[in-house]
C-alpha cells in the first residue's frame, strides 16, 4: 500500500530537515519519470506541491517491487529557512569547488 504515512507522519520524517515547509509527492505505476511528472501535473494538489512558492530543495527516489514490478516515487519538496539556505549554499559551493575538474563560467564539470 502506498500511503504518506508508510514509514511514520511526514512532519516527522521531514523534521530533521530544519525545513521551513515541506511537501510530499507519491505515486505508483509508471516506469519513468517523465510519467510520473506528468501525472503528478495532471493532479491539482500534486501540481500545487510542484510550484510551491520559496522551494530551494527537491528529492526524488524510485523503488521497483521484485514481486509486483510496479515501480514508487516520492518527491519531497522543501523550503528551507533562509540562515539555513544561506548556509548550504555556501557548503555545496565549498564541495564542488574541491571536486571541481574543470570549471567554465561558473559550471562545474566532473
Amino acid at each position: 500500500m502506498l500511503d504518506h504515512g508508510v514509514l511514520g507522519p511526514f512532519s516527522s520524517r521531514v523534521a530533521p530537515s530544519g525545513s521551513k515547509r515541506a511537501a510530499e509527492n507519491i505515486a505508483f505505476g509508471h516506469d519513468s519519470f517523465p510519467k510520473t511528472l506528468d501525472q503528478w501535473i495532471g493532479s491539482s494538489g500534486h501540481r500545487s506541491n510542484l510550484l510551491m512558492h520559496g522551494a530551494t530543495r527537491v528529492g526524488v527516489a524510485s523503488a521497483k517491487s521484485l514481486k509486483t514490478g510496479r515501480t514508487y516515487w516520492a518527491m519531497v519538496i522543501t523550503e528551507e529557512r533562509p540562515k539555513q539556505a544561506k548556509q548550504n549554499a555556501t557548503k555545496l559551493r565549498n564541495d564542488l569547488d574541491e571536486t571541481c575538474q574543470l570549471k567554465l563560467v561558473s559550471l562545474c564539470l566532473y
